[in-house]
């Protein structure tokens, strides 16, 4: 309560320091006005001396114009050469084109003659098979294979004078097309040659008589430049004099107020610290103040859990003090009633059973409450900071002594039930029943 209360006292002084640093943010822009004025001024006095130094340099532009024009032309040259050799390349493909195709038709002809030949062979051997019986018709045969191969003999031959007549003509041919396409490649390499030579010529000239104006008008315009700088130097020494002690006491005013400048930026870190700090304590406190009034609401569910709980925890230790009371006098007539009525005793004992079952259930079901419970508590341990708020500490602390308890008294109880659970297995066994013959639920599945 006592930081919440203080919390005014800090707003008032965060207002005071705002004001402060609005005033030296508007000195800051004064300042940066007056330099950039000042650099403006800087900044045409400079241009004026780059327009200077830009008229001196004008010719050795336009000469590097005329290198690039020659380098061009040069250019144009190797593509007009590289044009004819395409050409000279294109006439040597259709040259051996030709003489391919002469080939691939020779080749034809030669095949179709030995499919007629093999054709002739078929028909021949279907022949012989057809009459090999008749005698008379082998000696035909005989006189007619003899005709036939000297007919062939001299088929051949005469196709060899005749192949080798074609290959002459051919080889004839192919010698004098050579000859007349390389003539004309060479009249057409000389007639470019002698294009080439002109052109380099007057290329040349043009070259020599473009250098020779240039240097003229240069010569011509250094003359003029000279004079002018003669005039300036004559005339205007004293206003270069001026401007450069200008310049000296505007550069003296410059860093003058750059170290102004330096010093209110550094009182303007120094306090940039002291309000960040103050802001981060503001919204602490803040968050503190919306946490405790969360804190608040959620220990007041917490606490009508914790009491619905302690109902449900009274009434069980209730039903668990009724039911040993009831156990201590049913194992004291126990003895008695077993043997006038055992199937009575049998019923009773099913019913005990799934009364603790049911037990069971109820216990296991709180368990979980209390485990969600937990849960939700170490929940808002994580959000809240527990060395901010004392209060909140105090609260937390009883709340965990009650679940103590809480959790002691569920553990007694469960212990309680492992007993009874324990006396009652002792008890059967004395008996001679099993627990799984007495079980009702387990026969029902079974």
């Amino acid at each position: 309560m006592e930081k919440l209360k203080k919390g005014p006292k800090k707003k008032k002084i965060s207002a005071k320091k705002k004001e402060e640093r609005i005033g030296y943010m508007k000195e800051l822009k004064k300042i940066n006005k007056d330099i950039n004025s000042e650099q403006k001024i800087v900044d045409e006095i400079n241009s004026k001396i780059n327009n200077i130094d830009a008229n001196i340099f004008l010719g050795y532009h336009d000469i590097k114009i005329l290198k690039l024009e020659l380098k061009n032309k040069e250019i144009e040259f190797e593509e007009n050469k590289s044009r004819q050799l395409l050409s000279s390349r294109k006439i040597e493909n259709t040259i051996n084109k030709y003489v391919l195709k002469c080939y691939e038709s020779f080749l034809k002809t030669l095949e179709e003659n030995e499919i007629q030949l093999h054709d002739k062979f078929k028909t021949f051997q279907v022949e012989e098979k057809r009459h090999l019986s008749d005698k008379e018709y082998n000696k035909l045969i005989t006189d007619s294979n003899v005709n036939h191969i000297n007919k062939m003999s001299s088929m051949v031959l005469s196709q060899n004078e005749i192949i080798n007549e074609l290959n002459k003509r051919f080889i004839k041919n192919l010698k004098i097309i050579r000859e007349n396409y390389s003539k004309k490649i060479d009249m057409e390499r000389e007639e470019n040659d002698k294009k080439r030579q002109k052109i380099i010529f007057d290329l040349q000239k043009e070259k020599n008589e473009n250098i020779k104006k240039i240097l003229t008008e240069y010569n011509e315009k250094i003359i003029n430049i000279q004079n002018y700088f003669k005039l300036i130097l004559d005339d205007q020494l004293e206003m270069i004099y001026q401007l450069e002690d200008e310049k000296l006491s505007k550069r003296k005013n410059y860093f003058s107020k750059k170290k102004n400048l330096e010093d209110l930026k550094r009182n303007i870190c120094s306090n940039k610290k002291i309000l960040h700090q103050l802001e981060k304590d503001i919204s602490s406190l803040q968050a503190n103040a919306v946490d405790y009034e969360q804190l608040k609401i959620n220990l007041k569910r917490i606490k009508e859990k914790r009491n619905r709980q302690q109902n449900v925890l009274t009434d069980l230790k209730l039903e668990t003090n009724v039911k040993k009371l009831l156990f201590e006098k049913i194992s004291k007539q126990y003895e008695e009633v077993y043997n006038q009525n055992r199937f009575k005793l049998y019923d009773r004992l099913q019913k005990i059973l799934l009364e603790n079952y049911f037990l069971e259930t109820k216990i296991k079901l709180q368990n979980e409450t209390l485990e969600i419970n937990t849960i939700e508590l170490n929940k808002w341990k994580e959000c809240v900071d527990p060395e901010q708020n004392e209060v909140i500490n105090k609260a937390l602390t009883t709340m965990f002594q009650k679940f103590e308890i809480l959790k002691k008294e569920v553990e007694d109880l469960v212990d309680k039930n492992e007993q009874n659970k324990e006396n009652y297995e002792a008890m059967m066994h004395l008996n001679y029943f099993s627990n799984d013959d007495l079980d009702v639920l387990k026969r029902e599945n079974i």
